[in-house]
């Protein structure tokens, strides 16, 4: 199986293919070819400037029909990674996060970045990978791990103030109105 790193695109117009389809290609320019890898290379700041598009601005051209993203606040939550008949008891974020943050690929692109397949070295028997000699090498002590780490969404934190139950008997009366003794 090959594995896979992400590298930055270094054409002057990111990937966006799994994201929609192009009617017309963008404009970069007479100078400027969209395969070649140098294309920055003999333009002046100008040109680099007017040729190169960031994955915001590339979206917002016209010429780039996005027919998966979402219109509304209904369509944003319909593609959560939350289940209702399935998932039960979970913390509030769960029911609003998207796939992306759980690092499953989706339609969208996140970084201005391009796949690159390497294929696996074979290794002969008894030779030793550096890869699992680096691994094993590389153990060290993170200290004592805690047993169980709460979700930032649970954590009760009790709001401070000066009208605490003991403080003033005003704040304290009985079911008949009448005051505790302190």
């Amino acid at each position: 199986m090959a594995e896979v790193s992400y590298i930055r695109n270094p054409y002057p117009v990111p990937d966006v293919v799994r994201e929609g389809t192009w009617i017309q290609r963008p404009v970069l320019g007479n100078k400027v070819s969209p395969n070649d890898k140098r294309w920055s290379a003999n333009l002046k700041s100008y040109e680099r400037l007017f040729a190169h598009h960031t994955l915001n601005s590339i979206r917002k051209d016209a010429r780039l029909m996005r027919l998966q993203e979402p219109n509304d606040a209904l369509d944003l939550a319909l593609t959560t990674v939350y289940v209702h008949s399935k998932d039960t008891l979970v913390p509030k974020v769960y029911v609003t996060m998207q796939p992306e943050a759980l690092g499953q690929k989706t339609w969208r692109v996140l970084k201005n970045q391009i796949e690159v397949y390497k294929r696996p070295k074979v290794f002969e028997e008894g030779e030793d990978d550096p890869v699992s000699l680096l691994l094993e090498r590389s153990h060290c002590y993170r200290g004592p791990v805690a047993e169980r780490r709460g979700h930032p969404s649970n954590v009760k934190l009790n709001i401070t103030g000066p009208h605490s139950v003991q403080s003033n008997p005003g704040y304290s009366r009985k079911i008949d109105g009448t005051f505790y003794s302190i």
